[in-house]
């Protein structure tokens, strides 16, 4: 039987997340992660909700009745049970595979403020359009 402090901490490992990446996304503090990852912390019932949340993973996957299954984080680091109905979403997965510094560039991004997140998707989008143009026929 896999203790909540255990899964919490597969889990991050598992996404390459930094503790400090994971409590910015949950908003609490870096120390109180480390607590939860430890034991020395139980989240309540709230967190827990959140952190389910933020893995991909049912609200009950961290539930008492849950651990009594044996079921394990899937290792791979992608949640995802079954392909995504949407055929775009296959090929961001596969991306998300095949460059980790891309996953990582995203989940900095997901951190940003709204404005500055708006800012760097209008970017990206002008410096892709160039890239297509500029080395159109050269690649």
């Amino acid at each position: 039987m896999m203790s909540i402090a255990e899964k919490l901490r597969i889990l991050r490992e598992n996404q390459n997340w930094s503790q400090e990446t994971l409590s910015k996304m949950m908003n609490i503090h870096r120390s109180t992660i480390s607590r939860y990852e430890t034991g020395k912390s139980i989240p309540d019932d709230e967190t827990l909700r959140e952190f389910a949340k933020v893995f991909n993973v049912g609200q009950d996957f961290f539930a008492e009745r849950h651990n009594k299954t044996g079921d394990e984080p899937i290792p791979s680091g992608f949640l995802a049970k079954d392909p995504p109905a949407d055929p775009d979403l296959t090929i961001i997965l596969q991306l998300l595979r095949d460059y980790p510094n891309l996953k990582k560039t995203l989940i900095s991004f997901h951190l940003l403020p709204p404005k500055r997140k708006a800012f760097a998707v209008d970017a990206l989008s002008d410096f892709i359009q160039l890239l297509s143009h500029k080395h159109k026929g050269k690649i």
